[in-house]
């Protein structure tokens, strides 16, 4: 089917869930297109009625927006999918036919867009915060010890190049659409707890797999970025995407290296606890990313110069 199905996950969002749909709905350019939005508190009530196109999922229970982006793209209707925050605002520039005729171009890429910061004062898209395009990886660091979860795989934004399209190590911005098949064939975002880490492991599988990256700079949508999110996310779930990510597609000698920059507090003890009680999934999940993976990790580091730990 050549409509677009559009996942948009929220939790304690207040109105701007509302918002973001009806900017959808304001400058969206097919007429076949259905949005998938998943409330993560059962306690809030939200009436989408206005919206005809608008499967509204209520969860029991929080499962994390990783989660509820997996659970959306697997109950799409359409081929073409794309992910959203639930505080985005659009403009009018094509995207959703630009998105459709980008997928069928290169079904078995990852893209993300132009991504224009709003907040801080202001939500209009044309007085924006500044543009941001696509992310880098940074594999290690050691210039954040205040913040030892963001130590090692973490997305930084990458400078832009003059091409209206191109080629990215990583996806960022929260504005991500892709073949629904090709997302489903790398895995997707299962395994992963809560949020973080990501981008990078989608971004990294989907090269792995024999597809790629890229960025489709003539669309622009704008992300209400804030100082503080409207939940918490725990730090030992931060810890254990980590920790899932090199177990499963990392090979050992770098799991080695890159755990020599994870203090071994109480988040990583806990993180470490889930990690064994997951132990035969992980191994289960790293033979089927084996069977499907076709280039070497080490391939993907010299492509995008990604600097490498001794």
């Amino acid at each position: 089917m050549n409509g677009l199905s559009i996942i948009v996950p929220f939790l304690n969002e207040g109105s701007e869930p509302y918002s973001t749909i009806q900017s959808i709905y304001d400058t969206i350019d097919v007429v076949d297109f259905e949005i998938v939005a998943l409330n993560e508190n059962p306690k809030d009530n939200y009436d989408f009625s206005k919206f005809p196109e608008v499967r509204y999922i209520k969860n029991n229970e929080r499962i994390g927006v990783d989660a509820c982006r997996q659970k959306g793209v697997e109950l799409s209707r359409f081929s073409n999918c794309a992910i959203f925050d639930a505080h985005m605002r659009f403009k009018k520039d094509n995207w959703a036919s630009k998105m459709i005729k980008y997928i069928e171009d290169n079904p078995q890429t990852l893209w993300c867009t132009t991504c224009i910061a709003i907040g801080w004062g202001t939500l209009d898209i044309n007085n924006h915060k500044g543009k941001y395009f696509a992310a880098n990886l940074r594999l290690f660091t050691e210039q954040e010890k205040d913040r030892p979860c963001r130590l090692i795989i973490e997305p930084t934004w990458a400078a832009e190049k003059p091409e209206k399209e191109y080629k990215v190590d990583c996806i960022l911005g929260a504005n991500y659409f892709f073949l629904k098949d090709w997302f489903l064939h790398i895995g997707g975002l299962k395994g992963l707890k809560s949020w973080g880490t990501s981008e990078p492991f989608i971004s990294i599988k989907s090269y792995l797999s024999g597809g790629d990256c890229r960025i489709s700079k003539d669309i622009e949508i704008a992300h209400l970025f804030r100082d503080t999110a409207p939940y918490a996310t725990p730090v030992s779930s931060l810890v254990y995407n980590k920790l899932y990510v090199l177990k499963t597609i990392f090979p050992k000698e770098m799991e080695d290296k890159l755990l020599r920059y994870i203090p071994q507090d109480k988040s990583y003890k806990k993180a470490i606890k889930w990690i064994e009680e997951d132990r035969d999934q992980i191994r289960q999940d790293r033979k089927n990313y084996e069977y499907i993976f076709r280039r070497d990790i080490y391939d993907y580091f010299r492509e995008f110069d990604v600097k490498v730990p001794e």
